[in-house]
C-alpha cells in the first residue's frame, strides 16, 4: 500500500489492510493500540492526521476513539478524539463527552460541545446552557452556541444573549448567528444594538440578522458563511430605519412587537467549521 504522507503510521496501516482483505471486526486491543501510535506522534499535527486516517477508513471506529479518549493522559490527544468521535455520530459516548464538558482545557470544552451537537444530543441542551453561563473561553463560546443552535435549543436565547458582549468580534457573531436562528421577532431590539457596532462585520451582521425580522431590504446580504464584503450604505439604512421604528419596537403588551411590523424570517445558514 503506498503511502500517501511523509509520516509512517504502522498500525492504521495494518489495521487498514486487514479489513481490506478479510471481513474481520477490528481487534479488541485496537484501541490501545491506536492510541500507544497517537502518543508516540511527535506532535499535534500528526496526531491529527492519525485518528482523521483512522476515522476516515472506519465509520464504525467509535469505540476505539472513545477508548483513547477516556484513557489518554494528553489533552491534545483527548480533544482530536473527541473531534473525530462527533465526526463518525458516536452515540455511545454521550456520558463521556456531557462530562467532558468540565474538563479544565478549553479545547477538551469546546470540541466536546461541539461533538454532542454533531450527535443531535438534545438531552445534553442543559448541560451545555450550564458550562455556557460562566464560560469566559471564546472558542468554547463559539463552539457551545453552534452545538445549541444545532440542537435547536430555543430556550437558551436568553443566556445566549448574555454572551454577545464577548470582546471577540468573531465570538460575537457566532452568538448573533445563534440568537438569529434560535430567537423570536422580538429580538429586533437585541440586533438593533448591534448596528452601531465599532466592529464593520458585526454591523453588517446585525443588519442582515434586523432585515429578515422587519420585512425590509437594506442591501446587506451573506456569501456562503460569510458576509460579501462590508457595504456601509446597507448598515446605515438600517441605523436610519432604527432611529424611525425604534419606539414601535419597545416592550409593549407582553414584550410584543407592533403587529403591523411582524417580520419575515430569513434563517443564516450554520456558521463554518473551524478549528478552536
Amino acid at each position: 500500500m503506498p503511502e500517501t504522507t511523509s509520516h509512517k503510521w504502522p498500525f492504521v496501516t495494518l489495521l487498514l489492510l486487514g479489513c481490506l482483505f478479510s471481513n474481520r471486526v477490528i481487534a479488541d486491543d485496537s484501541g490501545a493500540n491506536l492510541l500507544a501510535e497517537v502518543q508516540s506522534a511527535q506532535d499535534r499535527a500528526q496526531k491529527e492526521a492519525i485518528l482523521s486516517e483512522f476515522a476516515g477508513h472506519f465509520p464504525n471506529g467509535g469505540s476505539e476513539l472513545l477508548y483513547i479518549a477516556r484513557t489518554t493522559h494528553d489533552d491534545d490527544t483527548e480533544w482530536l478524539a473527541i473531534r473525530q468521535i462527533g465526526t463518525l455520530k458516536y452515540r455511545a459516548a454521550e456520558p463521556f463527552l456531557t462530562q467532558a464538558l468540565h474538563s479544565q482545557s478549553h479545547y477538551v470544552r469546546g470540541n466536546a460541545a461541539r461533538a454532542l451537537g454533531d450527535l443531535g444530543d438534545v438531552a445534553a441542551v442543559p448541560d451545555l446552557m450550564q458550562i455556557l453561563g460562566p464560560e469566559q473561553d471564546s472558542g468554547v463560546i463559539e463552539q457551545t452556541s453552534l452545538a445549541l443552535r444545532m440542537l435547536h435549543a430555543h430556550e437558551a436565547v436568553p443566556l445566549l444573549k448574555t454572551k454577545a458582549s464577548n470582546p471577540s468580534p468573531q465570538t460575537c457573531m457566532w452568538v448573533l448567528q445563534a440568537v438569529d436562528e434560535l430567537g423570536s421577532k422580538a429580538d429586533v431590539p437585541f440586533f438593533a444594538s448591534f448596528l452601531f457596532d465599532k466592529n464593520e462585520a458585526v454591523a453588517e451582521l446585525a443588519a442582515i440578522a434586523l432585515q429578515g425580522r422587519v420585512g425590509q431590504d437594506f442591501g446587506v446580504h451573506r456569501c456562503g458563511n460569510g458576509p460579501c464584503n462590508y457595504q456601509v450604505g446597507g448598515v446605515k439604512e438600517a441605523q436610519a430605519w432604527w432611529a424611525i421604528h425604534k419606539q414601535d419596537w419597545k416592550q409593549l403588551s407582553g414584550g410584543k412587537p407592533r403587529a403591523a411590523l411582524l417580520p419575515r424570517r430569513y434563517p443564516l445558514p450554520l456558521a463554518g467549521d473551524k478549528p478552536l
